[in-house]
């Protein structure tokens, strides 16, 4: 990490002032792996909810006929 003692003079001549220099594609990747990951896994429980759900109450037709018997405009 640089040091600064004076602003006067050329910011390039400093260097970069951050630390991990050089670790940023690294890093990019890393996120982006995890972000793929992470909807995999999202997807995959939220299918299975949905496939525990129609077990539970019935196929998507069945839902659809009981709502329909209750709603009040549909007499």
């Amino acid at each position: 990490m640089a040091t600064v003692t004076s602003w006067s003079g050329n910011i390039a001549d400093i260097g970069p002032i951050y630390p991990m220099v050089g670790t940023e594609g690294l890093l990019v990747i890393i996120g982006l792996v995890t972000w793929i990951i992470w909807h995999i896994v999202q997807t995959k429980m939220e299918n299975k909810t949905y496939e525990d759900e129609i077990k539970k109450f019935g196929s998507a037709e069945n839902l659809k006929k009981m709502l329909d018997r209750e709603d009040p405009r549909n007499p």
